[in-house]
């Protein structure tokens, strides 16, 4: 079965994926040169706490959370869900996930608020270099925009079909 919105969203989260991959891979690098030239050139990176800490940690985070639901690897207590009978497991999957689309919509308006913000009054953090506040909380609405998409697609499927192939339980992603 060919759904182009699933291999959209797909494409979507492979994408942000990497780039949480990236940003990961540029924190090991970062604190280990950082560290290396803390302690055997007495020369530390004096930018490396404040990119970590406000960008890099953020991004790595945020820009995988939709692949993140969609592999079946968020934490999930499915002890009761998993005695359900099928008809109320799928009404108790889509109720969740309507919840989680209010949760994360705030999450998404507040962190693209706050970057407006930042980005209006021209807010900088002080430090050895003049980082943007606004580039800090931008993958926050990227990412959680991502989920929303992702969670409003496995709304529409669930109750269209009463199965997501798009989607694995967690069960089926990390407890097999």
């Amino acid at each position: 079965m060919s759904d182009p919105v699933a291999a959209f969203l797909r494409r979507l989260e492979q994408a942000t994926l990497v780039a949480a991959a990236l940003c990961v891979t540029a924190i090991m690098l970062i604190v280990c040169y950082d560290a290396a030239g803390r302690y055997l050139a007495g020369q530390p990176l004096r930018w490396a706490f404040d990119l970590v800490t406000n960008y890099l940690l953020v991004a790595a985070g945020w820009l995988a959370v939709s692949a993140t639901f969609t592999s079946g690897d968020h934490i999930s207590i499915d002890l009761l869900r998993a005695r359900l009978p099928r008809g109320l497991r799928v009404a108790a999957d889509i109720l969740s996930a309507l919840l989680a689309i209010l949760v994360f919509g705030g999450i998404t308006y507040g962190a693209a608020e706050h970057a407006r913000e930042a980005w209006s009054a021209k807010e900088f953090y002080p430090g050895a270099v003049m980082w943007p506040v606004w580039l800090s909380y931008a993958p926050i609405p990227l990412g959680a925009g991502l989920l929303i998409l992702r969670l409003a697609h496995h709304v529409a499927v669930l109750a269209r079909t009463g199965d997501d192939p798009y989607v694995k339980t967690h069960s089926e992603g990390v407890c097999e």
